[in-house]
This record gives structure tokens, C-alpha cells and sequence, in this order.
């Protein structure tokens, strides 16, 4: 039997491309994540023909105290509805404490990854940082519940699925998966549309407090270049730009943008780093645009190596 184990929709997408590839039977699937965002439950019915069984739970309370027997517990909650064995464990997110708890109460044979975004080729993102943590407190959460942490995971990890199988990764042993195909589209030319892709803004900025400066500066970028429409991030939905097209839709921003492409219209795409123009860089229709500001922490400032073209906000 096989676990997966996700916590965005993009995952899910993954998910689908290893299962598909590698013909795997007895599945299951465990989303961690907001239960009531109508593109996570969205992505994970799409998913569950493929499943033996699937589950959606909400992330773990950040405890102030007991944090490691608190998560223990959560994590064995969620374990309930799992079986105790799994010959292979998939999940991207290595860094996660609530995933190395789950990892905790469950026997498996091997483990391996798949990315998590840009985060894995991104040497500024979060999953290259290194929290030194002493053999005496390893053997205090160990005695608490908590057998593993992102340098035994990393240890451990048998292969790793990348969306970028030519970039550096912070996983050497990669594999290569294909996640959007467009072999499909019309070369017939119906129209040329621009489109901002959102971001999780409190996350990328350097301080939370400028996000309504940060905000404004946005809707007259939007003004100035005359952008058609907004995709916001499925976890910053809320706010709404005025003069453009604020799309609100199940689907995830590939999604929404292959379905333009197959009406014959050519796109020029503003993001943030945004995997989304990573994952549809080779569509000849599209011309991508990185947006920078010293506003943003250096992550989503910083170059992949990509051949966009960039925008100051």
C-alpha cells in the first residue's frame, strides 16, 4: 500500500502524475490543509477514482506549549482512519513537523518526495533552512512521540519527483514528471490577454505591515499596464482588484489558463515566482513576467534561472 500525503492543490496534481505514472494500486491519499477551500475539496475528488480512500483534516493549532505531545496526539487522531503499514510513504513537504509526527506513528519500508512548488530549486525558500537541534532534545521528542526531522528525512528519502528535472534541487536522487500537457492547443491567434497571478502577500512580504501599501501598489501596476485579469492564490482569495477580471473558480491557476489557451488567445503572465509560469514556460503563446519589489522578502526576489523578463512594483 502507498500513503500520500499532501498540502496544496498543486500537490494533489502531482499526486495524480506519480500514481498515473508509476500504476500504483491501494492508494491512499491525506490532504492537510483548510477543509472548507472549495479548490482543495475540488482537486482532491478529482483524485479519489485513483484512491482506495482520501481524507481532508486541518493543519495542526500552532501550541504554545507541549507542542510535540500535542502534535503526537493530532497526528495519531488523523492515523485513525489510515492503516498502521505502508510499503511507501510520498509527500513534499520534509520540513513539517506535523509530517514527521504522522511518519512517527505509522511503519512504512521507504519514503520518497516530489516538489513542493519552486521551494525545492529555490535556495532562498524556507526548505533550505537549517534549524540546529541538539541530540538531547532528538531524544526528548523521540521519548514524546516525534522519531523523526527533516535531516533523517532527507536521509532516508529513496527518490524525488521534480517538476524541473534540470535545475538544482535540494534532493540529488530526482525524477523527472510531466504535469501539464498542451499538445492539444489551437494555433489559430483569437486575442492577447494579460494576467496577474496572486500570491499569498503576508507570506511574501518582508513585513506583514506593508501589505496594504503593498496592495495599492498593485492596482496601479494594474492600472499602468492595463492587466485584464487577476488569479488570486487559493489561499489569499479574499481581496479583489478594481478595473480587471477578478476570477473566482474551483481550478487552480494552470487550470484556468490552459482553458484560455485553448480558445486560441496568447498570454502575458505577471507573477511572483509563481510555479504556474514554471509549469507552462515552454507554451510558445505565453510570455512570462517575474515581478519584483523591495517590498518582497529575498525568496520571491530572487532568480531561478529562468529566461523571463522582470517588472518592478
Amino acid at each position: 500500500m502507498f500513503l500520500f500525503i499532501c498540502m496544496t492543490n498543486l500537490q494533489l496534481l502531482i499526486v495524480r502524475s506519480i500514481i498515473e505514472k508509476e500504476q500504483l494500486k491501494k492508494v491512499d491519499v491525506l490532504f492537510i490543509g483548510d477543509v472548507d477551500n472549495v479548490k482543495n475539496q475540488y482537486y482532491l475528488k478529482k483524485i479519489q477514482p485513483l484512491c482506495r480512500h482520501s481524507d481532508i483534516v486541518p493543519q495542526v493549532a500552532k501550541f504554545s506549549t507541549f507542542k510535540t505531545i500535542q502534535r503526537t496526539r493530532y497526528a495519531k487522531k488523523i492515523m485513525e482512519k489510515y492503516a498502521r503499514e505502508y510499503h511507501t510513504v510520498f509527500f513534499a513537504n520534509f520540513h513539517v513537523p506535523l509530517i514527521h509526527h504522522i511518519l512517527s506513528c505509522i511503519t512504512f519500508s521507504e519514503i520518497k518526495t516530489f516538489d513542493d512548488g519552486t521551494n525545492n530549486i529555490n535556495q532562498k525558500s524556507i526548505m533550505y533552512e537549517n534549524k540546529n537541534i541538539s541530540a538531547t532534545s532528538k531524544l526528548i521528542r523521540k521519548l514524546m512521540g516525534r522519531k523523526y526531522h527533516k535531516d533523517e528525512i532527507l536521509k532516508l528519502d529513496a527518490k524525488h519527483y521534480t517538476l524541473f528535472p534540470n535545475r538544482t534541487n535540494i534532493i540529488e536522487k530526482t525524477e523527472g514528471i510531466i504535469l501539464v500537457h498542451h499538445n492539444g492547443l489551437p494555433d489559430t491567434n483569437n486575442g492577447f490577454k494579460k494576467v496577474l497571478l496572486g500570491t499569498v502577500y503576508t507570506d511574501a512580504l518582508k513585513n506583514k505591515e506593508d501589505e496594504c501599501v503593498f496592495l495599492q501598489h498593485l492596482q496601479r501596476f494594474i492600472k499602468k499596464e492595463a492587466v485584464d485579469i487577476y488569479i488570486p492564490h487559493p489561499r489569499y482569495d479574499s481581496h479583489q482588484f478594481n478595473g480587471v477580471l477578478n476570477v473566482s473558480s474551483e481550478m487552480i491557476a494552470e487550470d484556468i489558463i490552459l482553458e484560455y489557451l485553448e480558445q486560441g488567445m496568447s498570454l502575458e503572465i505577471y507573477g511572483f515566482n509563481s510555479t504556474v509560469q514554471y509549469n507552462l514556460n515552454n507554451i510558445s503563446t505565453i510570455k512570462n513576467y517575474k515581478i519584483t519589489s523591495p517590498f518582497l522578502k529575498d525568496s520571491f526576489n530572487h532568480g531561478l534561472g529562468f529566461d523571463f523578463n522582470q517588472v518592478s512594483v
